[in-house]
């Protein structure tokens, strides 16, 4: 019997002793202590291609003296990445900062989070999750958005922000 012959016995062997080549962040927290939810029905649009902040897409939340908290923050929304002018195939970018700070997974330029791929694209829902664990005081978790390309508007409609704290973060 050769070793070979078994492709599937090969590929869980060399699986199982092989070193992964990831690094997740794992965090962890007890008990929900707070969630905020904003939500917002009216159309807005941008074609900054610099972040600049969701009109009411921030939460203020406070984390007590002497304590840490894991920090969630999920958004969703129709969206539209609609090209008008410039080059095709570009995308439409979202952030979610803690302060100053890019929640994680930071992707250090912004998440794809719509592209204008192709000419009978339209409206569609997406969505994003960050988390960071936060210390104590008064925090400002925002929304940001850009575009990748001058010729380029994001249309977002009906969209939710969802704040959650869960005591003990880390």
């Amino acid at each position: 019997m050769k070793f070979f012959a078994y492709p599937l016995l090969s590929l869980a062997l060399t699986l199982a002793f092989a070193t992964p080549t990831f690094a997740a962040v794992r965090h962890t927290g007890k008990a929900i202590t707070n969630v905020t939810v904003v939500t917002e029905t009216n159309l807005l649009t941008t074609n900054s291609t610099s972040f600049v902040d969701l009109p009411g897409g921030a939460v203020t939340i406070v984390v007590p003296a002497g304590h840490s908290q894991l920090v969630q923050a999920t958004f969703s929304s129709e969206s539209y990445c609609f090209w008008y002018s410039g080059a095709a195939y570009q995308y439409c970018l979202m952030q979610i900062l803690a302060d100053e700070t890019e929640m994680l997974p930071a992707s250090g330029g912004g998440f794809v989070f719509d592209t204008n791929g192709q000419t009978d694209d339209g409206w569609e829902a997406h969505a994003m999750a960050r988390t960071i664990v936060l210390g104590p005081g008064t925090h400002i978790i925002r929304v940001q958005w850009a575009v990748s390309d001058p010729g380029l508007n994001l249309n977002l409609n009906n969209w939710t922000l969802t704040v959650t704290q869960y005591a003990n973060g880390k």
